[in-house]
């Protein structure tokens, strides 16, 4: 696949159901000086380059690395079972609720990817020009795995702060070095992430909520499957849903 093919910014699904008119990059001064200090620590060469795809396009090093953390503990059977799963669901409602929060802020933030942008397309080789989607705002990739990796925090600290630094390492970092991604619309994804993660967890206080969430934690073969499709997707970045969602909104607009 070629360098100009790379769905570097948002997960499929996402890109095909979200629109923006674009403007200049937010915070341009601090966003050029670290890219460039990158550039300058780690110039472009064809085995970066290479690594950072492999990362991209790798889901069992990126995506499923999440998912099979998040299943791990969700199949533990032992006295904590219930409360384990409620925190798995909890995540899992926090990572929906901050991605439609995005998608509903993208028509009026957004801007073009550093790589096909006139005042950073200078850092990058003319290979990478046709990097991105049309709206960098905010990276979706980090923005689900972070709040998959930070939502184990309650479960599990240190497997939690692992994820969370993989996270960075091999979703934002590679998708920003190919010029997919601002380092801000990194760190916006992050404070989002941090606050849906909040109100769920203080939703979760409620005794209604405990109700709630125990019920559908002991819900049976339909959560299984519910729970295997979301991680199971999670992992592979939503493709295959976003292809179904791509043809059937093709096929409503050949009917109408």
């Amino acid at each position: 696949m070629s360098l100009a093919n790379i769905s570097a910014v948002p997960l499929s699904l996402l890109g095909a159901l979200s629109y923006s008119s674009l403007s200049g990059p937010r915070f341009f001064k601090i966003n050029h000086w670290i890219l460039e200090t990158l550039f300058r620590l780690f110039p472009f060469t064809d085995f970066r380059m290479n690594f950072a795809q492999f990362f991209i396009y790798n889901r069992l090093v990126s995506g499923f690395v999440f998912a099979a953390a998040c299943y791990y503990f969700w199949s533990i059977r032992d006295e904590r079972t219930a409360w384990r799963r409620a925190r798995i669901i909890e995540l899992t409602v926090a990572c929906i609720a901050a991605v439609l929060v995005t998608l509903a802020l993208r028509p009026f933030i957004g801007s073009l990817p550093p790589s096909r942008d006139s005042g950073f397309q200078q850092l990058f080789p003319p290979y990478l020009w046709d990097i991105g989607s049309g709206n960098s705002f905010p990276s979706h990739s980090t923005l689900v795995y972070f709040v998959m990796a930070a939502g184990l925090w309650p479960i599990s600290r240190k497997v939690s702060a692992i994820l969370c630094a993989w996270v960075l390492l091999a979703v934002s970092l590679p998708r920003v070095y190919i010029g997919g991604h601002y380092p801000s619309d990194v760190a916006a994804s992050l404070v989002i992430g941090i606050a849906a993660l909040w109100v769920a967890w203080r939703a979760g206080e409620s005794r209604r909520v405990v109700q709630l969430l125990d019920r559908v934690a002991s819900g049976g073969m339909w959560i299984e499957l519910a729970m295997f499709w979301w991680l199971f997707e999670a992992g592979e970045g939503f493709r295959s849903t976003g292809e179904i969602a791509k043809f059937l909104v093709r096929s409503v607009l050949k009917i109408g």
